[in-house]
């Protein structure tokens, strides 16, 4: 459309710049013919024929230059000079072949001078229609033809250019939209694009679609996992309640308080795999339900490794706190139930004879606590994944409900209602680090 109203405006200016030029050019044929005719005059209305005559000798080229005629009238009305009628016969004819007049002439009288006083006047006789000559004419329809031809050519590769560019955008974004499609219905597995975009913008969404299929997988994976787990978890206690009770009401086992107390120990499995469960879901439905209330963080965490004591004795793992003392505000419950979790699964991944740091600094906008074991350590490539819900590194078959995975899910929950973040550090075989942020 640009292309097209360029083109169009381009033709119309050299159309009305033409057309200046013809008119410019008459005005200056009638000054010429004028000042031709006032040189003629001598005196007392005498003429210099030889300048009249000159100009009839000439009128065929003036015709070819102008298409005009004249006649000199002087001020008494007598007719001084014209040219004859077989001259203008003949210039009609050219005109009508030349320059395509096709209306009547139209007649101009113009006052002669000499010396400041009217002597007579020039009768000019033109074509109404100023047209173009041959050449003219000629220039106009090259020119025009020029940026028709020039207009269409450029359309032309606009559009190719286009197309190409609208293909080398959209291919890769409708590869994209269809994998993401795949991913909604439910089709992960090989969602990921391989193809290398060397668009950056392109290169970026298709990097987040990868990492959105792998996570999604990774996710199903650790569902499928946590099904399994709970399953089995689930299935052994009630395999063992069931039992004893069908041998209880056929009587082959008697329903004495020690078989009823260990039917009540699976009961107390169930209840306490049901309880993380819902635990988990009520942190993340009291995120803005926190009871803020303001404590010295070191009095805290010296009272919360306090209740550890015990469990590290029983390993011979060292505890340790670096702490100052420091005026925070934040939900005192379940900052206890964030540290309870983080001291416990340090104990118990870390080995006989370890050693477990608990650093608390404090600056000027943010609390800083750190927990620090020399244990296990966590995979690399499972770190970004402790966070998950029912997520384990090493899933046990025995476990004895000592963990299901959501322990750190519910830190994280905590930790995030408190505007906070939560980091891990870890290598395996020399520790584990776990730094938390917390506004002050």
């Amino acid at each position: 459309m640009i292309i097209a109203l360029f083109s169009l405006l381009m033709f119309q200016t050299t159309e009305n710049r033409f057309s200046n030029y013809i008119g410019d050019r008459y005005e200056a044929e009638k000054a010429s013919l004028v000042e031709a005719v006032e040189s003629a005059y001598q005196s007392d209305n005498q003429w210099d024929t030889d300048i009249l005559s000159s100009l009839t000798q000439n009128s065929m080229h003036a015709m070819h230059s102008s298409g005009m005629l004249m006649r000199v009238i002087d001020e008494a009305g007598n007719e001084i000079y014209s040219q004859s009628n077989e001259m203008e016969d003949h210039m009609h004819m050219m005109s009508e072949e030349m320059m395509g007049v096709r209306e009547g002439w139209t007649e101009e009288r113009v006052d002669i001078y000499s010396q400041g006083e009217v002597i007579g006047s020039a009768v000019l006789s033109y074509p109404g229609f100023q047209g173009y000559t041959v050449e003219e004419a000629e220039f106009i329809d090259d020119l025009t033809m020029l940026i028709i031809t020039m207009g269409i050519f450029s359309i032309i590769v606009a559009c190719i250019i286009a197309y190409l560019i609208s293909r080398r955008l959209s291919d890769p974004i409708a590869k994209t939209s269809l994998k993401t499609q795949k991913i909604a219905q439910g089709q992960i597995e090989g969602a990921a694009l391989t193809d290398s975009e060397e668009i950056r913008e392109l290169y970026q969404l298709e990097q987040s679609v990868s990492a959105l299929a792998a996570q999604l997988a990774e996710q199903k994976r650790i569902r499928n996992q946590m099904i399994s787990d709970l399953a089995h978890e689930v299935r052994t206690p009630l395999t063992t309640l069931q039992g004893n009770i069908e041998a209880m009401i056929d009587g082959v086992w008697e329903a004495t308080p020690e078989r009823l107390n260990s039917l009540n120990r699976q009961v107390i499995r169930l209840t306490h795999l049901i309880k993380m469960i819902d635990q988990l879901e009520d942190v993340e439905e009291s995120n803005n339900e926190l009871t803020l209330e303001r404590f010295d963080i070191k009095e805290f965490l010296s009272m919360t490794l306090l209740a550890f004591e015990a469990l590290a004795e029983e390993k011979n793992i060292r505890l340790e706190l670096e702490a100052e003392f420091g005026i925070i505000e934040a939900d005192r419950n379940k900052l206890e139930q964030v540290m309870t979790n983080l001291l416990s699964n340090a104990i118990k991944f870390t080995s006989k004879g370890g050693r477990i740091s608990v650093l608390s600094l404090q600056t000027s906008d943010e609390q800083i606590i750190t927990v620090k074991d020399n244990g296990e350590g966590i995979p690399e490539n499972k770190q970004k994944y402790i966070f998950e819900r029912f997520y384990q590194v090493e899933p046990s078959r025995n476990s004895e409900l000592q963990g299901q995975g959501l322990g750190l899910a519910v830190v994280k929950e905590i930790i995030n209602a408190h505007h906070g973040t939560i980091t891990v550090d870890s290598q395996e075989g020399k520790g584990t680090t776990f730094k938390i942020f917390l506004p002050k």
